[in-house]
């Protein structure tokens, strides 16, 4: 963090680690600019894409974070790459970011037409990415790796026979409101690590998942329906990409078991209902 600040010209002085994940994200403390630096060189090419997709949104008017302009960023820092970008003010008072807000922007972002940016095509789910995670987790027995292999295969054939009812394009691929920011009063998107070209509906599931798992009320999810203008649920793919997505944040959550009770309990509640088929048996958020 240290070197890549001074490389862009700006003080590490007092900087604040804002979380670490995928990336380890700091806020300095004597320039407005956020620091998002990845996990290793392979990450170049993603860095690359989420600089030139946040430029495309703003050059089409779309609230979303935006670049701090540094020289042939990403840099390369000590084998890390680093992206750099604006600092957002954060809600005033007790303003929140809410799925109305993701609707309104989604929709603007799915019509803001082509993207000259380099995208990956994204089929539902990344298979490679599940795979990875089933071969790679620590503290399940073979019988659950051996049953997470299988239904994977099923849905990656049941996704393949499905028929889309929106157009396929750009889109953001991570789409809930943990991944919206307040910028001087102006609910902004952010996280553009995954977007890529594919099916819109992939978009839409996050908010029609959280009615049943997540207790989200149904008057929220019919309110996120009318700005965006579709609902997904109606559509005769959706309980296929259900099964893909929920597959997908349970093997997400898998990696984390050892960290504590609580998340290994989740788990266990996540795949069991998996298992079952018992689509409304209510999930933790983590």
């Amino acid at each position: 963090m240290e070197r890549a600040a001074r490389a862009a010209g700006l003080s590490p002085e007092g900087a604040e680690l804002l979380r670490i994940g995928e990336n380890a994200i700091y806020r300095l403390a004597h320039n407005p600019v956020v620091l998002r630096i990845a996990r290793s060189a392979s990450r170049m090419e993603t860095a690359r894409r989420e600089i030139c997709v946040a430029r495309w949104l703003e050059q089409n008017g779309i609230p979303a974070i935006k670049v701090y302009e540094v020289d042939d960023q990403p840099l390369l820092i000590e084998g890390y790459p680093v992206t750099y970008w604006r600092a957002v003010s954060g809600p005033a008072g007790d303003q929140k970011p809410d799925r109305k807000d993701l609707a309104r922007l989604l929709r603007a972002f799915h019509n803001a037409g082509d993207c000259p940016c380099e995208l990956p095509i994204m089929e539902p789910a990344s298979w490679v990415k599940v795979e990875n995670r089933i071969e790679a987790a620590r503290g399940i027995d073979e019988e659950t790796r051996e049953w997470l292999r299988r239904r994977n295969d099923e849905l990656a054939k049941k996704v393949e026979e499905l028929e889309y009812a929106l157009p396929r394009g750009p889109i953001h691929a991570d789409a809930h409101p943990g991944n919206l920011l307040v910028d001087e009063g102006v609910v902004v998107l952010s996280d553009f690590e995954n977007v890529s070209i594919g099916p819109r509906e992939w978009d839409l599931l996050p908010t029609a998942v959280a009615v049943d798992r997540f207790g989200l009320p149904e008057r929220e999810y019919q309110e996120f329906v009318k700005i965006y203008g579709f609902d997904v649920r109606e559509w005769p793919g959706y309980w296929t990409l259900r099964e893909v997505r929920e597959l997908g944040m349970t093997t997400w959550l898998m990696q984390n078991i050892n960290e504590s009770p609580a998340i290994a309990a989740e788990f266990q509640v996540r795949l069991s209902s998996l298992q079952e088929s018992d689509f409304e048996r209510p999930w933790t958020f983590f």
